[in-house]
C-alpha cells in the first residue's frame, strides 16, 4: 500500500496501540519514544512520555501558542544530539508524526488482556529548534536534557491547505531571492537550529515558497503547463509540494521544492507512481537551480 494511505489511517485525535505505529514505519524497537524504520524513511514517530516518562525527566508538552516542546532521548546523564535517534530530529529531514501517550484503565486491561498503552495521533510536525537545558527537579536534576520545539504543520493529508505567496513574483526579484537565501545562511541545509524561534521559523518557510513560485513564473514545473487559472490577487496559481517530505509547510531546501498546478500535486502524492514523479523531479528542479545560481 501507499504511503499516503497508510498515513491517512492514523487520525487526528484517535488511539492506537503501539503495533501499528511499529508496522507503520517498519520497526521492532519496544521502549523508546522516538521509532523509525526503512518502511517510512520520509517521517518519524515521536511518542510522549506518559506517567511514568515524568519521572525520568521526559516532560513533554503542548506550549499555549499551540506548539510542543518534546525531551530527547537518553535516559541517564546529559543526552546527546548526536545520539541517532535524537540526530533524525535535529537533521529535521523527516516529518514528525506525534503521539501523546495514555496509560490503559482497568477495565480495558481486563477487556484486552494486557497493560499496553495508548497513543493518540496529535498530526503531522515539524522541528522549530533544538537546545539542551539543565533539569532544576526529580530524577534528571542538573542533566542536560534536550528540547526540541515543533509546530504543526499544514498538509494535503486533512486541511488541503495550500501556500499562496501575496507578491506577484517578477524577473526583477532574482537578486532579492539570492541576497535572501544568502541571509539564511551560505550552506543552506535542513539541519534544525539551535534556539530558532517560531517567527524564524515562519520566516524562511514563507521565503523559499516564495522562491519556488518565482523560480516558477507561472508554468508548473512538472507538466511545464501554464497556471490554472489567476487568482483574485491576479497571480498565476500554483501549490507549492515538498518533494521529499510527506507535508507540503515549513521549511525546506530551494532545491527540495516545486511549484505545481494542482493536478500535478496531488498526483505526487496520492498517483500510483508517486515514487517515479519524485525522482522526475528532483532531476528537474537540479537542473533549474543549475540555471538560476549559475
Amino acid at each position: 500500500m501507499l504511503s499516503y494511505l497508510l498515513i491517512m489511517n492514523f487520525i487526528t485525535g484517535q488511539e492506537y496501540e503501539r503495533p501499528s505505529l511499529l508496522d507503520f514505519v517498519g520497526s521492532a524497537q519496544q521502549q523508546t519514544g522516538i521509532i523509525w524504520g526503512a518502511k517510512q524513511p520520509r517521517c518519524v514517530i515521536i511518542t510522549t512520555g506518559g506517567r511514568h516518562g515524568k519521572n525520568a525527566g521526559y516532560n513533554d508538552l503542548q506550549n499555549p501558542d499551540g506548539t510542543w516542546t518534546y525531551i530527547g532521548q537518553g535516559s541517564k546523564g546529559n543526552q546527546n544530539p548526536a545520539k541517532f535517534s535524537n540526530s533524525l530530529l535535529v537533521d529535521g529531514e523527516r516529518d514528525v508524526l506525534l503521539f501523546t501517550t495514555r496509560e490503559p484503565t482497568a477495565k480495558e486491561i481486563k477487556e484486552n488482556g494486557h497493560g499496553g498503552k495508548k497513543y493518540r495521533f496529535q498530526g503531522i510536525f515539524q522541528v522549530v529548534s533544538w537546545e539542551l537545558k539543565k533539569a532544576t527537579a526529580g530524577d534528571r536534576k542538573d542533566d542536560h536534557l534536550i528540547h526540541f520545539l515543533l509546530i504543526e504543520t499544514q498538509n494535503v493529508f486533512d486541511k488541503l491547505e495550500l501556500y499562496i505567496s501575496k507578491s506577484q513574483p517578477s524577473h526583477n526579484q532574482k537578486g532579492y531571492f539570492k541576497e535572501k537565501l544568502k541571509d539564511l545562511g551560505n550552506n543552506l541545509t535542513n539541519k534544525v537550529k539551535q534556539k530558532q524561534s517560531v517567527t524564524e521559523y515562519l520566516y524562511r518557510s514563507a521565503l523559499v515558497k516564495d522562491y519556488a513560485l518565482y523560480r516558477a513564473n507561472g508554468i508548473c514545473e512538472l507538466c511545464t503547463k501554464p497556471a490554472p487559472f489567476i487568482t483574485s490577487l491576479k497571480m498565476p496559481f500554483l501549490e507549492v509540494h515538498h518533494i521529499l517530505r510527506l507535508s507540503d509547510d515549513g521549511p525546506d531546501l530551494p532545491i527540495n521544492v516545486a511549484a505545481v498546478c494542482p493536478n500535478c500535486h496531488r498526483e505526487a502524492h496520492f498517483g500510483i507512481n508517486h515514487e517515479e514523479i519524485k525522482i522526475k523531479l528532483m532531476k528537474i528542479i537540479e537542473e533549474k537551480e543549475k540555471v538560476f545560481w549559475g
